[in-house]
């Protein structure tokens, strides 16, 4: 497959920075579905470039769709999920944007504390799936920490088609600032109310960072 929009520019291999992660998911006792009020992980981006993930037929995985809907990803025996993350969106100024994902079956709930109204109850795998253990295999991908995560502006495609920028091309984060900032960040910050219904908002780096329940 041909990309589009070439990153040739970008060292996209991050040495020990790229990582393979082997996750195994149990399921829950009830009581413990109870206190956590059926939360589990929230809608997120990734931090890197690519996260590539093997299908597997114990649901888990959900996307926002354009029109605000979360969606299974239906398993596809030996296929390949690739989500885009947070820096290509900076990198492809837009072109790529990053995946916005959830995952029903992280061993850690949400931990921040928000009004009722605003979470949605079914974060479970499907009811008939809540009784298997699940094992997730991950690759995460981030370029070099050197590489300031700034648009292509030379591409030609983004000169067709135009750049939307999250920041000034002055202000963007190196990939070890963003990196370090949104691990640092993890389940520690003081969520704000967005105006978007479900979701809410830190400032990591001087760029908004969503999540969504």
């Amino acid at each position: 497959m041909t990309l589009p929009l070439k990153l040739s520019n970008v060292n996209l291999t991050a040495g020990i920075l790229c990582a393979v992660r082997f996750m195994k998911y149990y399921p829950r006792p009830a009581d413990d579905e109870e206190k956590a009020k059926n939360i589990w992980l929230k809608g997120h981006t990734d931090t890197g470039t690519v996260t590539i993930l093997y299908s597997q037929p114990v649901s888990g995985l959900q996307i926002l769709t354009r029109n605000g809907t979360w969606k299974w990803v239906k398993h596809i025996e030996n296929a390949l999920v690739i989500n885009a993350g947070d820096s290509l969106e900076f990198l492809s100024g837009g072109f790529y944007r990053a995946t916005i994902h959830r995952c029903s079956g992280s061993l850690m709930p949400y931990s921040h504390s928000i009004p009722d109204n605003t979470v949605e109850r079914v974060k479970q795998p499907p009811e008939d799936q809540r009784h298997a253990t699940r094992l997730g295999v991950f690759y995460f991908c981030m370029s070099n920490d050197d590489v300031r995560l700034a648009p292509l502006v030379e591409s030609p495609v983004l000169k067709r088609v135009g750049i939307k920028r999250r920041f000034e091309d002055d202000a963007a984060p190196t990939m070890e600032v963003w990196r370090k900032g949104r691990t640092a960040k993890y389940g520690q910050s003081e969520l704000k109310p967005s105006s978007e219904n479900g979701v809410e908002e830190e400032t990591i780096a001087g760029v908004v960072v969503r999540h969504f329940s």
